[in-house]
C-alpha cells in the first residue's frame, strides 16, 4: 500500500518501492519479447491504514472475476533487515520454501531459507523441534490474521495468499509514528537498501514461477499436516477448559474463595462455570484423515506427465475457496475462511479454526459442535478437489 500514518518510510514505502522495482524488472523482460503464461496484476493500495479500504473495495468489486480466475495473491507491506518472514496459505508452503532456497541473503551469503532455518534452530525450545528443523524439510509458514491488504483476498474470497517481508534485526519503536522517516530507515534499518532488492528478488521469483508454471506448484501435505495440528490444539483447548471449569467449581464448593477473601475488601466469589460436555468431533477427525489421504495421493500424482494440466490447475485453484463458507463466521459473515481469521477480540492476531476455537473459548458448546461439522464438510470438499486434480494429472487414471 502507498498510504502511511505519518511519514511512512518503513511502513509502507520500504515494501512499496520493492514492489515497483519488481514490476520494473518484469517490464524490462516484456521489452525483450517475453510474455507470462498467466496475467500478472500489480496493485498499490490506498487507505490501508484506515481499514484496508482500497484493497477491500477492489476485491469486492472484482469478486466474481477473482473467484473464477485468480490463482494466488502475494502481499508485501513494510520491509526491514534480517530474516525472511513467510505467512499465508499452507498449500503454498512447499512453493515458497523452494523459492527461498534460491535467494541469497545479502548480509551472510547464505540462502534466505538457510539463514531462517538456522535462526529457528537457535530459538527452538525442544530437542524434537531442533531435529525437525535440521531434517531439511520445509520450514512451516505462519497463518494469517489481518492487518494488511491480504485480508479480503484470503479471508473473504478464498484465494491462496502469501505475505512476505524481511525483518527481525534493528528492532525499534517507530511503528506508526512520526519517527518512521527516511533518516531513521537509512541509519537504523536497511541502511544499504540491500533487503529492498532482496524482497524484489524473492517476490519476483515467486511471481515468475507461478505465472509460467504449466502445472500450478501447489502441494497439500503441508496443509493437511497443519490442519491436523490445529485440530490437536482445539482438542487440547477443550480439555483445558473442562479441567479449568471443574477446578473452579470444586474450589467454590470447598469455600476456597470465601476463606481467602480479605474481610476488609470483600469481593464476590467468581461465578460457577459450565463444564464442557463431550463434543462430537468425530466428523472433524474423519475429515482430517480424508484430507491427509487426498493430499498424499495428489503428491504422488504431481510428477505424472501427459495428464490434463488445465483440469488439474482448475481443481487446485479451487481448493482454497473450498475452505470458505458463504455464510461466513458466526457474528461476522464477511470473514468466510474456516481455517484462518483474525481473532474476534484480538484484531491482527490469527485464530485458526476460528469458529470452533472461539466457540470453545466462549463456552458456546452447541455452536462449537456445529462449527466442527461445518469445517469437516469444507475439508472433505477440499479433499475431493485434490483427488480431481490428481486424477487429471494422471490422465484420468485412478490412483495405483
Amino acid at each position: 500500500h502507498r498510504d502511511g500514518w505519518v511519514n511512512g518510510a518503513a511502513d509502507p514505502i520500504s515494501g512499496a518501492v520493492a514492489l515497483l522495482e519488481e514490476a520494473r524488472g518484469l517490464a524490462t523482460l516484456l521489452k525483450t519479447g517475453w510474455h507470462p503464461k498467466r496475467t500478472i496484476i500489480y496493485a498499490l493500495w490506498d487507505g490501508e491504514e484506515q481499514g484496508l479500504l482500497g484493497s477491500t473495495e477492489w476485491a469486492e468489486a472484482h469478486a466474481d472475476e477473482l473467484r473464477a480466475h485468480a490463482v494466488a495473491y502475494f502481499n508485501t507491506d513494510g520491509n526491514g533487515r534480517g530474516y525472511l518472514g513467510m505467512e499465508g496459505s499452507h498449500s503454498l508452503q512447499r512453493f515458497i520454501n523452494d523459492v527461498a532456497r534460491d535467494i541469497a541473503d545479502p548480509e551472510t551469503g547464505l540462502s534466505v531459507w538457510k539463514r531462517r532455518q538456522l535462526a529457528e534452530i537457535a530459538q527452538a525450545k525442544t530437542a524434537a523441534e531442533r531435529t525437525r528443523l535440521r531434517s531439511g524439510g520445509d520450514l512451516p509458514i505462519g497463518a494469517l490474521g489481518s492487518g494488511s491488504d491480504f485480508t479480503p483476498f484470503l479471508q473473504h474470497l478464498g484465494i491462496a495468499t502469501l505475505n512476505l517481508g524481511y525483518g527481525g534485526e534493528g528492532g525499534d519503536g517507530i511503528y506508526h509514528s512520526i519517527y518512521d522517516d527516511f533518516t531513521h530507515y537509512t541509519r537504523f534499518s536497511d541502511t544499504a537498501f540491500v533487503y529492498g532488492r532482496t524482497l524484489s528478488q524473492t517476490v519476483g521469483t515467486a511471481v515468475l514461477r507461478l505465472a509460467n508454471a504449466d502445472v500450478l506448484p501447489f502441494q497439500f501435505t503441508g496443509l493437511s499436516e497443519t490442519v491436523s495440528r490445529y485440530g490437536d490444539e482445539v482438542k487440547s483447548l477443550l480439555a483445558s477448559r473442562r479441567e479449568e471449569a471443574m477446578e473452579r467449581n470444586r474450589e467454590l464448593d470447598e469455600g476456597a474463595f470465601s476463606a481467602t477473601d480479605d474481610p476488609r475488601e470483600a469481593l464476590r466469589p467468581p461465578r460457577r462455570l459450565d463444564v464442557a460436555p463431550a463434543l462430537n468431533l468425530a466428523p472433524l477427525e474423519n475429515a482430517m484423515t480424508t484430507l491427509k489421504a487426498s493430499a498424499e495421493r495428489f503428491e504422488a500424482a504431481f510428477a505424472a506427465t501427459g495428464g490434463d494440466a488445465t483440469a488439474a490447475n482448475r481443481a487446485m485453484r479451487q481448493v482454497e475457496q473450498a475452505l470458505t463458507s458463504p455464510q461466513g463466521l458466526p457474528r461476522r459473515p464477511w470473514y468466510r475462511h474456516l481455517l484462518y481469521a483474525p481473532g474476534f477480540y484480538t484484531g491482527y492476531g490469527v485464530k485458526t479454526l476460528p469458529g470452533l476455537r472461539e466457540a470453545i473459548e466462549q463456552g458456546q458448546w452447541m455452536e462449537a459442535e456445529a462449527e466442527a461439522a461445518r469445517i469437516a464438510e469444507r475439508l472433505v470438499a477440499a479433499a475431493r478437489l485434490m483427488d480431481d486434480a490428481a486424477t487429471a494429472l494422471r490422465g484420468g487414471q485412478p490412483a495405483g
